[in-house]
């Protein structure tokens, strides 16, 4: 049992308590990451959090011998032959002891098998393993504000707990929000059993599912021009059940799905049955519905949405090709206003063909419109390519839609990519995205075309670059967007509707340093133009070092913007169960000291201290009451105790 403990000191402090845990050895025996993988897992954290609160799904290392072919090619530069091979390896093993047994795979490679590591481990093999977790976090400058307007001090806390046995797995999580009383505001609950009896898979609480790029759920969808250039182009996930463990409140489904295999084929049938929060107009109908869950109180009066919904997925997977058809039913208890359907019959068909070095994926959607997606991948190693179309139509509730651009709202939208990644040299990797697009006219606004370019590139200045992590890497990105992503709700369309904010183009220069496996440096600046005149600029500096026995991360943030449209973004160091999405605006800086230690045998403690200091007074607010602050401070304090019972 692995039991995180947090002891928060308010009395005369300045910080606001905030930190997340994971297991131990995630903490302490990790080495540096190489600049690739940093700047890869900020940016996708970035990306996935202006879309999603999903994040832990998204960047948190997996079990390798618990690890599905899907999970495997979302490893960047994994390939067909090596996944073969490692399942081929743990079927005729039963499961894989170290990673040693890798080395001489077909189709290992050094750098595989360094990426491998980093978004993979080996669990220890035990009858039952148990992982308990608790976050709380506390704004001290805040405290009197929430207290004031909602009667709590602003505690954000959650508490997750994981046991595992055999083949059978439960997950069981409360969460709550600055301001709301409850500490089981928010619950969630899912048991897991595979290769039980006739069933390979069979869910029971919450879970996601998803087929093909997600246009029917959410849940597995990767082909996203938002995360990069890069990796999601040419990701190989096709299909996705699995429990659900995140905090986020709304993207998930809530009842149970059984999966049978039979031969080549996999026979998933599915149901859901919960409730959302919404906002009505005076004849009950709906005209917003509250994604956030956060439930404090408000003069506007919110009631609840009963959703029900089953469906199945057919599909098959042999090799070189993946394919199936999916059929759901989605009913409500109330109609909403203009544009959802109150209910809808949804069927959805997807196929893939992966030969050696080129990939195709088609997607369509049917539920009164059609919506399709369709990509092409060829892959040469150290020259990748891939195009992809879309026309997005649906309308069905964007709790579970997943359009591959746009995520709010789901209205008509039309547009052609491309993709690439070439190596020009040994030393040097480029990336370039281009999307072209139109989005469709939505509660009388006027239909607009746009489009995004992306370039980003890396330059090893250490030849050899060593796999350790102790090279130089330079890193560029260019990005030009016709459209700023921000979004505001509207009261006749229950999502949110996109402002355009004008043209914006960021560039982004960083160099990483790797003095040894275990200590590294980062130097990064970052300057933006929007169109109306508006500019920001960033300059980033952290230092990390970590061993068997403890980590340290230190970080420095300056930052000047025009306004909030110039805003600058980052992904804050933090322990790995949480991504810290920064946005910057105004004339300020950021410091933050994060540590972790091992005590002694399965002991281990972490701090996370930061300070945001503002160049002038800024408001922050709690309900109905305000008050002007010259920074705001953060401290974190965690200690993880771990007990495995073997058989």
């Amino acid at each position: 049992m692995t039991v995180r403990v947090f002891f928060v000191r308010d009395k005369g402090a300045q910080f606001l308590v905030a930190s997340a845990l994971v297991l131990v050895f995630d903490i302490v025996s990790a080495p540096a990451q190489s600049v690739e993988a940093d700047i890869a897992e900020e940016n996708t954290v970035e990306s996935v959090l202006t879309n999603s609160d999903d994040v832990p799904e998204t960047v948190a290392p997996v079990d390798l011998n618990e690890a599905s072919t899907d999970d495997l090619f979302l490893i960047d530069g994994m390939t067909g032959r090596c996944v073969a091979s490692i399942m081929a390896l743990r079927n005729s093993r039963g499961r894989i002891r170290d990673f040693d047994d890798l080395s001489n795979l077909d189709g290992m490679t050094p750098e595989i098998m360094s990426r491998l590591k980093k978004r993979t481990y080996i669990a220890e093999r035990a009858g039952i393993r148990a992982e308990a977790a608790t976050y709380s976090s506390l704004s001290i400058q805040r405290a009197s504000l929430y207290d004031s307007a909602f009667g709590e001090p602003g505690v954000i806390n959650f508490q997750s707990i994981s046991v595992a046995y055999r083949n059978i797995y439960g997950h069981f999580l409360t969460e709550k929000d600055a301001g709301e009383r409850s500490y089981l505001d928010f619950c969630s609950f899912a048991l897991t059993a595979r290769q039980a009896g006739p069933f390979s898979l069979v869910s029971i609480g919450d879970y996601t599912i998803g087929l093909g790029s997600g246009l029917l759920f959410k849940g597995g969808g990767l082909i996203s021009k938002s995360a990069g250039p890069i990796s999601p182009l040419f990701a190989g996930r096709a299909y996705s059940l699995k429990p659900y463990r995140s905090k986020g409140e709304s993207k998930f489904l809530r009842g149970a799905a059984v999966s049978v295999p039979v031969g080549a084929f996999e026979f998933t049938s599915f149901a859901s049955f919960k409730s959302l929060t919404v906002r009505a107009d005076s004849s009950g109908s709906v005209t917003s519905i509250d994604y956030t869950g956060l439930n404090l109180p408000s003069s506007v009066p919110r009631s609840r949405l009963r959703e029900n919904l089953a469906g199945g997925i057919v599909r098959f997977e042999v090799p070189g090709a993946a394919g199936g058809v999916s059929a759901a039913y989605f009913s409500y208890d109330r109609p909403f206003v203009g544009y959802y359907s109150k209910e809808a019959l949804a069927f959805e068909a997807f196929t893939r063909v992966r030969l050696e070095n080129t990939a195709i994926a088609a997607e369509i959607l049917l539920d009164k419109r059609v919506s399709f997606t369709g990509n092409a991948c060829v892959d040469y190693g150290e020259a990748r390519f891939a195009v992809g179309v879309r026309a997005l139509r649906s309308r069905l509730v964007q709790n579970y839609s997943g359009p591959l651009s746009e995520n709010f709202p789901t209205s008509q939208e039309q547009g052609i990519y491309f993709g690439s990644f070439f190596r020009p040299a040994s030393f040097v990797k480029i990336g370039v995205y281009y999307d072209r697009f139109n989005i469709g006219a939505v509660s009388g606004e006027p239909d607009r075309n746009g489009e995004e370019i992306f370039v980003d590139s890396y330059v090893s200045l250490s030849r050899p670059a060593d796999l350790d992590g102790s090279a130089t890497v330079l890193y560029l990105r260019y990005r030009y967007k016709t459209k700023e992503d921000s979004y505001v709700p509207s009261a006749d369309f229950p999502a949110a509707l996109s402002v355009i904010a004008g043209s914006k183009q960021d560039f982004r220069v960083e160099v990483k340093h790797g003095f040894s496996p275990a200590f590294s440096t980062r130097a990064r600046f970052e300057r933006n133009f929007v169109s109306s005149g508006e500019r920001g600029e960033m300059v980033l500096v952290d230092a990390g070092w970590r061993t068997k026995a403890g980590a340290v991360d230190v970080r420095f943030s300056f930052y000047r913007t025009d306004s909030y449209r110039s805003a600058m973004y980052t992904v804050d160091k933090e322990l790995p169960h949480v991504a810290k999405f920064n946005l910057f605006y105004g004339d300020g800086a950021r410091i933050s000291i994060l540590t972790t230690w091992k005590l002694s045998g399965s002991l281990t403690a972490g701090l996370k201290a930061s300070r945001d200091i503002y160049h002038d007074t800024r408001q922050i607010a709690a309900g109905a009451y305000t008050k002007y602050v010259a920074g705001l401070s953060e401290l974190s304090m965690e200690i993880n105790y771990a007990i495995s019972l073997n058989e």
